[in-house]
């Protein structure tokens, strides 16, 4: 009796302190795990997956960008969301992850371009349609840390994830992570169809594709598409570069790849959670421009550590804190710019991420050869505190 109401106090803490249910809340980050795993997975392991892909390091960064081009449609998709459900999108989404995942480990050369478009094409359906979902249940006190419960899934998927994928690389060739995940995709997209229960609040189809346009003519949406294509140049920077660096400078296998991404997904856990708890108090644009701010200087940092490993490693891992946090800070005050078209706007959001996405690896994998280490973190570095200056400027921190 005593354990059932133990139970039953915890369910009610956690129905208080987030706003949903400890179930829901454990269903959604299992799901956003498997997503967060397959798209972060060839990162830390550029040189070994495209060395199975039979192709350079160069081209696989051109592979990653038009992975990363496939945010176009994003809007079309957050639309679809307002319209039709969030579930509905986001079984989609999976069951993209599914074909995507598999067809990778049979693929060779330019010949991934196919499937890596069906993985990028679940990042930017599933990832708009769960902020949307979660910001739909929960009050808008509480909502920051709700999306925090579920946004530590990537920082999980680095600390505990990335070992295993590097382990499974190393042991068994670097298909069979792929192998796995599409299993787990297909598994995720039939529990989501048939046992997510759909929210009630939902954006008319009429108004949510009235809005598009009209969202596109408001400065603060325009100010948060910058924000979020300046941000995550940035970060296509970070989640590109140091595996690259480390490999050519310092050796490293795809087993010493993973347990750096570990130590990486654990002060992206710790910048979440530190984010979940103060993001709601300390107000959302404040919040975002700390870790913003605080990210530019550390990317300007790290070309001081010059052949010191330990020194490298420690400013890798304040950097990314700083990253993450600002990450889970930003997308609870995205959600505000439109709160009666948030799955669109989350939508717009994740084309402006994709456009970073695509633009970063590009710029690592170019300036690498050419210019070097300095180079690539000045331009992160920059282009993080254009970010910080237009959330200063133009973002709103405000229900409407």
């Amino acid at each position: 009796m005593g354990e059932v109401n133990n139970k039953s106090t915890l369910g009610m803490w956690v129905q208080h302190f987030f706003g949903i249910s400890i179930g829901l809340i454990v269903s959604l980050f299992s799901v956003r795990l498997i997503v967060d795993t397959s798209f972060r997975m060839l990162y830390p392991f550029v040189p070994q997956i495209s060395e199975g892909l039979q192709v350079s390091i160069t081209v696989f960064g051109w592979l990653l960008m038009i992975r990363s081009s496939s945010a176009i449609f994003s809007p079309m998709i957050g639309s679809l969301a307002d319209r039709y459900g969030r579930r509905k999108i986001m079984a989609f989404a999976l069951l993209s992850q599914f074909v995507g995942m598999a067809g990778i480990s049979y693929a060779t050369g330019w010949w991934t371009v196919l499937p890596l478009l069906f993985c990028g094409l679940t990042v930017n359906a599933y990832l708009p349609a769960q902020q949307a979902y979660i910001s739909d249940l929960v009050p808008f006190e509480r909502r920051g840390r709700a999306l925090a419960s579920t946004d530590i899934a990537f920082a999980v998927s680095g600390m505990v994830m990335m070992p295993i994928v590097g382990r499974l690389i190393n042991d068994y060739g670097w298909r069979t992570p792929f192998w796995g995940l599409s299993i787990l995709s297909i598994i995720a997209a039939i529990l989501t169809w048939n046992y997510l229960p759909e929210t009630k609040k939902r954006t008319l189809g009429k108004q949510a594709s009235v809005n598009m346009w009209e969202l596109l003519r408001r400065r603060n949406i325009q100010a948060s598409m910058g924000v979020s294509m300046l941000f995550f140049v940035g970060v296509g920077i970070y989640m590109t570069f140091w595996s690259i660096w480390l490999s050519a400078d310092f050796g490293f296998d795809a087993l010493d790849l993973g347990l750096m991404a570990q130590q990486i997904g654990m002060a992206e856990l710790l910048g979440a959670i530190l984010a979940g708890l103060v993001v709601d108090r300390l107000g959302k644009r404040r919040t975002s421009l700390i870790g913003v701010l605080a990210s530019a200087i550390m990317f300007a940092l790290i070309p001081l550590a010059r052949e010191n490993l330990l020194t490298i490693r420690i400013l890798l891992i304040i950097t990314v804190f700083w990253v993450e946090l600002g990450i889970v800070s930003l997308f609870p005050l995205y959600g505000e710019q439109a709160p009666n078209a948030r799955a669109t706007m989350f939508a717009l959001i994740a084309l402006g991420n994709g456009i970073g996405l695509a633009v970063g690896p590009i710029i690592t994998t170019s300036l690498w050869d050419w210019q070097g280490l300095a180079a690539i973190t000045t331009v992160a570095s920059v282009s993080l505190a254009l970010a910080a200056g237009l959330i200063a400027l133009f973002l709103n921190d405000t229900v409407e």
